[in-house]
């Protein structure tokens, strides 16, 4: 027997405040139904094959989103989108790959979502084809009289707002990846620090230093252990104390911590901009700022800053 569905279906980028608001109520209207809540997206976004690759940037990777809206209890499927795809005629596409493949009986709609050839596949077009269909659409989502999008979220991050990012978004901006082999120079002055490996399309916010709240492990990483988190203090940048080359990289002094974790799975949640990345005349005063820059992350509790 076929599984019945309700979705809801975009690039979802950044899942913020308003993509939020659909989820919840997506799976609250499935729920009594008797439908499973699923939101399916695309890999890649749909900007990249029909536009130009890598714009926009990714505020959330094809992983990043799964774990999340998971961990809301929705189902999350992806899509391949291709330029066949953005052919379809959006009639065609909502009764083969929705209807037929995977019995969707409902489905919910941000204000200005549309999809298929020509982009004429939305909420008015869709209720009028298929009449059998449950259609639902949600209104724009407001944060002090500004519509919440993942161009404020954006906004606030290339000037090292992530407070302001965070009231969009409901949660700390995250960067995640794989810890790599790094400039090593971290373990020779005295504070190890693991370089992050993000996916090639993340954006990256303001270049500079941040307080942030390090997790490692968990079973959504294949880790059977519980996760762990770090308070940590993250440069984003150059490293232009550092010797060599100097390319952008991200870098993560987790405190009271000391352990090998090259190949392991990484997310930095940013709490809060601490200053902008300089260059040092010694290691000594790189060193000592560094220490001063632990005593601040360590004394960050909330949206302020421990007496």
């Amino acid at each position: 027997m076929q599984v019945k569905r309700a979705v809801t279906m975009g690039n979802f980028d950044g899942c913020h405040l308003g993509h939020q608001a659909l989820f919840r109520t997506l799976k609250a209207v499935a729920e009594v139904n008797g439908l499973v809540p699923t939101v399916i997206s695309f890999e890649p976004h749909s900007n990249y094959v029909l536009r130009e690759v890598g714009d926009p940037l990714l505020l959330t990777t094809t992983e990043e989103k799964r774990e999340f809206i998971e961990s809301l209890g929705l189902e999350f499927l992806v899509l391949p989108f291709t330029k066949e795809m953005a052919k379809l005629p959006f009639d065609v596409f909502v009764r083969q790959e929705l209807i037929e493949k995977r019995g969707v009986c409902s489905m919910f709609f941000g204000h200005d979502h549309c999809f298929g050839a020509g982009g004429k596949g939305n909420y008015e077009t869709i209720t009028k084809a298929f009449p059998e269909l449950s259609t639902q659409m949600l209104s724009i989502v407001l944060h002090k009289g500004e519509r919440v999008s993942s161009s404020a979220v954006r906004n606030a991050l290339l000037n090292g707002d992530v407070a302001r990012a965070q009231t969009y978004l409901g949660r700390p901006y995250r960067l995640s990846g794989k810890v790599v082999v790094g400039k090593r120079l971290g373990h020779t002055i005295g504070f190890p620090t693991a370089n992050l490996q993000v996916e090639q399309y993340k954006f990256l916010p303001k270049v500079g230093v941040y307080v942030a709240s390090a997790r490692l492990g968990g079973a959504a990483h294949g880790n059977p252990g519980e996760e762990r988190i770090f308070r940590a203090v993250v440069n984003i940048g150059t490293q232009p104390s550092a010797p060599g080359a100097h390319h952008l990289a991200i870098e993560a002094y987790l405190l009271d911590f000391n352990e090998d974790i090259y190949g392991e799975h990484l997310a930095l949640d940013l709490l809060a901009y601490l200053r902008p990345e300089q260059k040092f005349a010694s290691m000594e005063d790189l060193v000592r700022q560094i220490g001063m820059d632990a005593d601040t992350a360590k004394n960050y509790n909330g949206n302020h800053w421990a007496e």
